[in-house]
C-alpha cells in the first residue's frame, strides 16, 4: 500500500511538472506573439457611417449600428445580469477564472485537445471579439489567457466592461448595449425594465439565432436563465423573478431614427466617402455633415412628388398595378372567412412610393370603392377621388370619363391610394414620369436641397446629377450673356421672321420655327430672351458665331466637348447634354454677379472621436473683404451679369415665367423656362440667395405631351419649393450695381435713343461704352441729357 501511494505521488508530481513545463514552453513561445494590452485602449469601435444635414438632422446611416456608451451610463442592474450569467467572479479574478480553467482543462483531456463549452471570462471574451478569432482551439485559448492577464494589468475592470459592452454583437446589425436597446426596444438602455435588460444580457451567447426576433423561444429560455442566475447571486428578489419571468417578449426591430429621409443625397455622400476612405468607411464611425438644409430638402421632396403626381393624373389612369391578384376568387366565394393569405402577404411586402400607398380593393359600388391598406384598415374612396381616372391612351390623349367605379377597378385589384387631407383619400398611381430638383447657394455652390427622382426606392438613378438632357431654352441665357459681352446690347434689334438654312445630308433645307409658329417682326434682344423667341436666338448665334458661343458658355463649367457647332445651340438642342445640377450651377453665376462656383455637398467629416478629418473650402463669389475666403473666378463681366439679371427678372414679370410672379408676388425673382422637342421640360429661377433648377421628363426620352412646357410641371415644382424655402423679400440679398452702367430712353421699335417727347419711349440699361450715341443736335437745342446714370 505504501509503495502504491508513493507511486501515485510521484506520478502526480511528474504530471504536474510536465504540465508546468508545457505551460512554460507555451508561454515562452506564444508571449511574443501576443500584442501589448495597452493597444486595446485605442481599439476601433465598429460604428456606422452617419450622414447629417447642415442643421444636424440624421439623413442616413450605413454599416453596423453602434452607439458608444460610457460605463457610468450603463445601468448597474444590466451589469449584474451580465456578470451573474457570464462571469460572476469578474471583479475578483485577474483575467482568468481558475475554476473555469479547471473545467476547461478537464474538457481538454476528455475531448482530445478541443474545448467545446465556454470557459472564458468577460476579459477573454473581449479579447476574442477584438481579435476576430472564433475557432475554439487550445492555442487560441492560451493566447486569450495571456492577453487577458496583460489587459487586466493595463485597464481597470470598469474600462474592460465598457469596452466589452461597446463592441459585442447583439444581432440585427447592432453592436454594443446602447445600439441593442435602440434596435430591439427603441429606447436608451437606461430606460429598460428588468425583463428587457435580462433579454439583452442573454443575446451575446447567440447574437443571430438567439435574439428575440430571429429566435424568440430560444431568447425567452435564455432570458429566464439570466433571471434565475440573478436570483441565485442575490441581484434580484424572488418576487422580482416571478414578475419578470411572466413578462412577454416586447422586442421588435426599431429602424434607425432617420430624421431627414433624403436618399439621393445619402447615396451621393456614401459613394464619395466610400471612394475616399474605402470599405472601412462603413464601420469606422465617420460623421459627415452635408450642406443640405432640412427645411429646404423636405420642401423639395414634397414639391417634386406633388407636381409629378399632378402631371400623371392629368394624363390619365393606367390601371391597377395588378388585377385580381391570387386569393380574390376565394374571397368572393366566402368573404366571411377573412382576407386571403396572399392579400396579406402582398400588402406586407409592398412599399410606399412617394405619396402612393399600397392597397387592395375589397368592394366596388357605382360611386365609391373600399380598399384594404397595409394596417389592415378599410378606407372608402368616394367618387371625387375616382372621377379623374380617365383611361390613359398616350401623353396627348385620354379615354372617356368613367361612368362608374367598376369601370376603373375591380375587387382584388392591387392599387395605390393617396391622402390629400386628413381622412380624405383618392385613387392614385406611381408616376411614370421622372423629375429632379436641385437648389444651390449661389455665393459658394453649397447644395441646399437635391432630389433625383420621384422616389429613390423606385429608381436609384439620380436625375439631378446623372441625367444628361437637352436643356432647351433654359440654355439661352448663357449665350445671350456672351452676345452682350461681345458688344450687343439689350436694345439690339433682330428680325423675328422665318429663315431657311442649308440642311444636312438627308434634307436640302432646314426651317426652324418659333413655338406656336408665330413671328413678331423686329424685336429687341431683351424681349427675345424673356419671351424665349427661337428665331431671334438663332440669329444671335449666327451673329456671335457658334464657335464663339461654345467657347463662351464653357466659362460656366459646362463640358462642351459634345456641343454642336451650329444653330442647334440657339435652341439648347442637338447634342447638348446637361444635368440639372449643371444648369443650376450656371444660373448661380448670374445670381452671384458673375462668378463661377463649384457645387459641393459635404461640409465636414469627423471621426467617431470628433476629430476633424475634412472641411470644405469652397471658392466663393466675392468682390470686397475677401481675405477669409478663396475667391471664385469671375467669368461674366459684372455689368453684363447685372443686365442679364434684369432681363431674367423681366422673364418672371412679363415673359414665360409669369406664373411665378402671380404665385409668389415678389420682385426679387429671376428665371427662365425651357422645353425641348416635347421630351424635356425645365425651369431655373433664383434670388441672389438661392438658385434652383427643376426638370421633368421620361427616362427613355419619350414625349411628355404637346400641352406640357417648362411653364407647367417644372415651374409649378419650383414655385411649391420656393414657397417654403425663400426668406421674406425684405431679407433678400441684393447685389450692388456695378459702375459704368447707364439707363437711356430708347425707342422700343428701333433701339435708338428716343426723343424726350416720345410717349412710347422706354428706359434700357447699357454698358456706358455701348449706349446709343447722344443726339448732339438735340443737346444744342437745349434738350435734357439722354443718359440716366445708374447709382
Amino acid at each position: 500500500m505504501y509503495k502504491l501511494g508513493k507511486l501515485i505521488f510521484w506520478g502526480m508530481l511528474g504530471v504536474t511538472a510536465g504540465s508546468l513545463m508545457m505551460l512554460s514552453a507555451a508561454f515562452l513561445y506564444l508571449n511574443p506573439q501576443v500584442p501589448d494590452a495597452a493597444s486595446f485602449k485605442n481599439v476601433q469601435l465598429r460604428a456606422p457611417l452617419r450622414i447629417y444635414s447642415a442643421d444636424d438632422k440624421l439623413i442616413q446611416e450605413f454599416g453596423e449600428r453602434l452607439i458608444p456608451i460610457d460605463y457610468v451610463d450603463i445601468p448597474p442592474l444590466f451589469v449584474r445580469a451580465l456578470l451573474d450569467t457570464e462571469d460572476k467572479r469578474f471583479f475578483e479574478h485577474s483575467g482568468i477564472d481558475l475554476i473555469t480553467v479547471a473545467n476547461a482543462s478537464l474538457q481538454l483531456v476528455l475531448n482530445q485537445g478541443s474545448i467545446r463549452s465556454g470557459a472564458s471570462t468577460i476579459t477573454m471574451q473581449l479579447v476574442k471579439n477584438i481579435s476576430g478569432e472564433s475557432q475554439v482551439q487550445f492555442i487560441r485559448k492560451f493566447k486569450e489567457m495571456l492577453l487577458a492577464l496583460k489587459m487586466e494589468r493595463e485597464l481597470s475592470k470598469e474600462e474592460i466592461l465598457a469596452l466589452y459592452l461597446n463592441i459585442i454583437p447583439f444581432g440585427k446589425h447592432a453592436f454594443g448595449i446602447q445600439a441593442a436597446a435602440n434596435t430591439y426596444y427603441g429606447k436608451e438602455v437606461s430606460q429598460l425594465d428588468l425583463p428587457q435588460l435580462a433579454m439583452l444580457a442573454g443575446i451575446p451567447k447567440a447574437p443571430e439565432a438567439g435574439n428575440p426576433i430571429n429566435g424568440p423561444e430560444r431568447a425567452l429560455v435564455r432570458r429566464n436563465l439570466v433571471l434565475q442566475r440573478m436570483l441565485e447571486q442575490g441581484s434580484i428578489s424572488a418576487e422580482e423573478l416571478v414578475r419578470a419571468r411572466s413578462a412577454p417578449i416586447t422586442a421588435s426591430v426599431h429602424e434607425r431614427q432617420i430624421e431627414l429621409p433624403a436618399l439621393y443625397v445619402a447615396e451621393m455622400v456614401r459613394k464619395h466617402v466610400s471612394a475616399e476612405y474605402g470599405r472601412d468607411a462603413y464601420n469606422s464611425g465617420l460623421i459627415v455633415h452635408t450642406t443640405v438644409s432640412s427645411a429646404r430638402q423636405t420642401a423639395a421632396e414634397a414639391a417634386l412628388q406633388q407636381k409629378l403626381g399632378e402631371y400623371d393624373r392629368r394624363h390619365g389612369y393606367r390601371g391597377p398595378e395588378y388585377r385580381r391578384i391570387q386569393g380574390t376568387d376565394e374571397y368572393l366565394a366566402a368573404p366571411e372567412y377573412g382576407y386571403p393569405p396572399n392579400w396579406l402577404l402582398t400588402l406586407g411586402r409592398a412599399i410606399t412610393l412617394g405619396t402612393q400607398y399600397p392597397a387592395i380593393v375589397t368592394g366596388v359600388s357605382d360611386t365609391e370603392i373600399t380598399v384594404l391598406n397595409q394596417d389592415l384598415n378599410t378606407i372608402v374612396i368616394a367618387w371625387d377621388g375616382l372621377a379623374w381616372a380617365r383611361p390613359y391612351i398616350n401623353v396627348d390623349q385620354r379615354g372617356p370619363k368613367p361612368a362608374s367605379a367598376d369601370q376603373i377597378v375591380g375587387i382584388g385589384d392591387f392599387v395605390r391610394i393617396e391622402q390629400t387631407s386628413p381622412g380624405v383619400w383618392i385613387l392614385g398611381q406611381v408616376p411614370d414620369i421622372q423629375g429632379a430638383l436641385v437648389a444651390l447657394r449661389p455665393r459658394d455652390g453649397a447644395v441646399e436641397a437635391m432630389v433625383g427622382g420621384y422616389d429613390f426606392n423606385a429608381k436609384q438613378f439620380n436625375h439631378a446629377t446623372q441625367a444628361r438632357r437637352q436643356p432647351g431654352s433654359n440654355f439661352k441665357p448663357f449665350f445671350y450673356a456672351g452676345a452682350l459681352e461681345s458688344g450687343m446690347t439689350p436694345a439690339t434689334i433682330f428680325n423675328d421672321a422665318p429663315i431657311v438654312l442649308p440642311g444636312g445630308e438627308l434634307e436640302e433645307t432646314y426651317r426652324p420655327k418659333n413655338s406656336g409658329d408665330v413671328f413678331h417682326g423686329n424685336m429687341r434682344l431683351r424681349e427675345a430672351l424673356y419671351r424665349s423667341v427661337n428665331l431671334v436666338s438663332l440669329r444671335i448665334i449666327l451673329d456671335l458665331g457658334p464657335e464663339n458661343a461654345i467657347k463662351y458658355v464653357s466659362r460656366f463649367g459646362f463640358d462642351t466637348s459634345g456641343f454642336p457647332a451650329n444653330v442647334q445651340l440657339a435652341f439648347g438642342g442637338g447634342t447638348i447634354a446637361l444635368s440639372p445640377i449643371d444648369i443650376a450651377t450656371g444660373y448661380a453665376t448670374f445670381a452671384n454677379g458673375g462668378f463661377k462656383v463649384t457645387p459641393y455637398l459635404i461640409k465636414t467629416i469627423r471621426s467617431i472621436d470628433d476629430e476633424l478629418i475634412f472641411t470644405a473650402d469652397p471658392e466663393t463669389a466675392c468682390d470686397a473683404g475677401c481675405e477669409q475666403v478663396r475667391v471664385a473666378r469671375r467669368v461674366v463681366e459684372p455689368r453684363v451679369a447685372y443686365i442679364m439679371n434684369s432681363i431674367l427678372a423681366d422673364a418672371i414679370r412679363r415673359g414665360t415665367g409669369t406664373k411665378v410672379q402671380r404665385a409668389l408676388k415678389r420682385n426679387d425673382l429671376k428665371g427662365k423656362t425651357g422645353t425641348t422637342n416635347d421630351a424635356d421640360i425645365w425651369f431655373s429661377g433664383y434670388t441672389h440667395d438661392l438658385v434652383a433648377t427643376a426638370w421633368a421628363g421620361f427616362g427613355n426620352n419619350s414625349p411628355v405631351g404637346s400641352r406640357e412646357w417648362g411653364s407647367t410641371t417644372p415651374i409649378e415644382t419650383w414655385i411649391a419649393f420656393m414657397e417654403k424655402s425663400l426668406p421674406p423679400e425684405s431679407e433678400s440679398t441684393s447685389l450692388p450695381r456695378p459702375n459704368g452702367l447707364v439707363s437711356v430712353r430708347i425707342d422700343p421699335e428701333t433701339g435708338f435713343r428716343a426723343d424726350s417727347n416720345d410717349p412710347d419711349a422706354i428706359f434700357e440699361i447699357f454698358r456706358e461704352e455701348y449706349a446709343p450715341p447722344p443726339d448732339i443736335a438735340g443737346k444744342e437745342d437745349g434738350r435734357a441729357d439722354p443718359y440716366q446714370q445708374i447709382f
